[in-house]
């Protein structure tokens, strides 16, 4: 059964534990109204949208899968019942079934993982339909490959062997087994030595996979491309390459225009109340680095004093040059950043993505921190997969570089979903002031 449809279990089985919820709640009664609907389709769009659903492949680590579920689904949970205490909808819904309603949800998400589980256990047991391999080669690459294979019960290989030198006799002897794949992994310096191998199994029937260690180093979007007829490795490369691109502008400008027309008289009040705040411009602009490593104006509502670095640029501590419960309130509920949309729609920055960082610190991190120039390969954006998990500000740079590296890698319209809807749930739950 593949992911899709676990995904789809797990929405359907929301919306029947709030069917069967009703039942027991009013099952003499007529339903009190049709808002009850709402709200658990309303759950299961969300439950899903934040990563709900997703089965995990590591099937012998059942605590992990169920505590994993469970912060997904009261999370969920919790933002139902926030939007009803914030819509002043309370008085409409039973206390009584929403505190039924969530605990049978809760235990049916759980109970439908252990079956699933169970299920692809007993399929992989009994169904036989793995890939045999023979991995040629002894190194890291190998290592890896010989570690999933024996390590992860739901790959679909199953190895047969494994040829730690190419001997040429060895080798010959391939040619008569019955294997589906046999996968060759080379270092660059043994590289030569490949054209030889291929000879030697040229009379095999299974498919062939060659892995140089240059995949063994830290490779964001690589894949094989094509200039002028001849094939080129893309060692580095950004995931917004044609229809991602068209998509990732698509999503940037529309979602920004979107929000800069509904919320414009947010905006001129902002301004106004920043203006009689305290003395100065209302808009901090501060050059920031972006898509290639081109610096930019970054806008914010400004919420420091406006001589806070007349002694030069300090990195972190933005906290303590926040002054009066006004700017504390813009950063705490990330007032501050809203001009930044006006970013977005000039094509300087995105919606989801790396924060960009000041232009004087760029050349002392990317040479403290590995790979800290990749985070230039996006458009920097507004908020992010590391601010969501609370780095920002004076965090660890090394750990932030992995968020973002993640987020590159793995980039999905969803994920864009993700992050957004809950970089605008998160300050509600937070009381610590931002510091970025």
């Amino acid at each position: 059964m593949p992911p899709l449809a676990y995904r789809l279990l797990s929405f359907i089985l929301i919306l029947l534990s709030g069917l069967a919820s009703l039942q027991i709640r009013f099952y003499y009664k007529p339903l009190p109204n049709q808002f009850y609907w709402i709200v658990i389709l309303f759950s299961g769009f969300i439950f899903l949208l934040s990563g709900g659903g997703a089965f995990s492949r590591s099937i012998t680590n059942g605590f992990a899968r169920t505590r994993q579920i469970t912060r997904q689904w009261w999370q969920t949970f919790g933002v139902v019942l926030l939007i009803i205490l914030l819509t002043q909808s309370s008085l409409l819904f039973s206390r009584i079934w929403l505190l039924l309603w969530g605990m049978v949800t809760w235990i049916s998400l759980i109970a439908l993982d252990l079956i699933y589980t169970y299920l692809i256990r007993h399929s992989l047991i009994s169904s036989g339909q793995k890939s045999s391999i023979v991995i040629i080669g002894d190194n890291a690459a190998s290592q890896r490959l010989l570690n999933y294979i024996s390590g992860n019960a739901l790959s679909n290989y199953q190895l047969k062997g494994h040829l730690k030198t190419s001997n040429q006799t060895e080798l010959l002897e391939l040619n008569h087994l019955q294997i589906d794949e046999i996968w060759i992994c080379l270092t660059l310096e043994e590289a030569g030595r490949f054209k030889e191998i291929l000879k030697n199994v040229s009379s095999s029937s299974a498919k062939i996979k060659f892995s140089p260690d240059l995949f063994m180093h830290r490779l964001l979007n690589h894949g094989i491309s094509e200039v002028a007829g001849v094939p080129m490795i893309d060692v580095s490369n950004s995931p917004f390459v044609g229809k991602k691109l068209y998509l990732k502008n698509i999503e940037d400008f529309c979602l920004s225009l979107i929000f800069c027309i509904l919320f414009s008289p947010i905006f001129i009040i902002l301004a106004l109340l920043v203006k009689l705040n305290s003395r100065g411009p209302v808009f901090y602009r501060q050059l920031r680095v972006g898509l290639n490593g081109k610096p930019f104006e970054m806008l914010k509502f400004r919420s420091m004093p406006i001589d806070t670095e007349k002694e030069g640029a300090q990195w972190g501590n933005s906290h303590s040059k926040v002054v009066d419960s006004f700017s504390q309130f813009l950063r705490k509920y990330n007032l501050d950043e809203l001009p930044q949309f006006f970013n977005v729609l000039r094509g300087q920055m995105s919606i989801v993505g790396p924060r960009p960082e000041r232009v004087e610190f760029i050349e002392q991190f990317a040479n403290e921190i590995p790979n800290y120039a990749k985070k230039h390969l996006v458009k920097a954006g507004i908020t992010g997969w590391a601010q969501i998990h609370g780095l920002r500000g004076d965090t660890d740079l090394h750990q932030r570089i992995e968020f973002d590296l993640y987020y590159i890698e793995n980039w999905s319209l969803l994920l864009d979903l993700r992050i957004i809807l809950i970089t605008a749930i998160e300050p509600f739950f937070s009381k610590k002031i931002r510091a970025n």
